[in-house]
């Protein structure tokens, strides 16, 4: 599932971001203007897009109308502060399919976005090798034998190694995926034990290891 959020408020962005990805296992673009936006749709690809109604000086209604001309049946969500009936009208008229208030419930975020993405697939589940991740409940099996229910920072520290497979995911990707900030050094010692943890887990299959990147970050080998 992907998202694209576009909201000035760069705090209330990276917030819901964090919350959509670690919570929901959905991918989320998010910047905080409306520049490159209809190039950004074209290469990213999105299931749908949450639009702040007011994106600094500009009114993102104008732009929810050329992004639904060239692409019909991408659903947008709007969502702002403003909650006057004459702007709630305009948004819907352009073709929005819901006008959601601040401050946002994410309940009511998430029921929005699974009603008009009810249509597209939901990976329930990560593999890799004899590994299997099930994404719902967190529980890591081996050879479908239950290997351990993982914690919330093991599943999201081996969700971004599994989706990065003999590459280097750097410890500012991984703080970025746990903690929604760059690594600081109270971090980098929680990066390395939950890399320790995720080892251990991991030990079953000799062709599956870690490895360090010093000073760098570390990366999921596949032998």
């Amino acid at each position: 599932m992907k998202v694209i959020f576009v909201d000035d408020d760069i705090n209330l962005g990276s917030f819901i971001s964090h919350v959509l990805e670690t919570d929901y296992n959905y991918s989320v673009h998010f910047q905080n203007t409306l520049i490159g936006i209809i190039q950004i749709i074209n290469t990213y690809k999105p299931d749908i897009i949450i639009l702040d109604v007011e994106i600094g000086n500009e009114n993102s209604i104008k732009t929810a109308k050329k992004i639904i001309d060239n692409h019909p049946k991408l659903p947008i969500l709007f969502v702002s502060s403003h909650t006057e009936e004459e702007m709630i009208t305009k948004g819907i008229d352009v073709g929005g399919m819901a006008y959601l208030p601040k401050p946002l419930s994410i309940s009511i975020l998430i029921s929005y976005i699974k009603r008009f993405t009810k249509n597209k697939p939901f990976q329930q589940s990560l593999k890799i090798s004899d590994y299997n991740l099930d994404l719902e409940t967190n529980n890591l099996f081996f050879k479908k034998n239950l290997l351990k229910k993982l914690s919330f920072f093991e599943k999201n520290a081996l969700i971004i190694l599994i989706q990065n497979p003999n590459k280097t995911v750097s410890k500012e990707q991984l703080a970025e995926k746990l903690w929604s900030h760059s690594p600081e050094n109270k971090n980098t010692s929680s990066i390395q034990n939950i890399i320790s943890r995720l080892r251990d887990i991991l030990k079953e299959n000799n062709s599956i290891k870690i490895d360090t990147v010093r000073g760098i970050g570390y990366v999921l080998r596949i032998l």
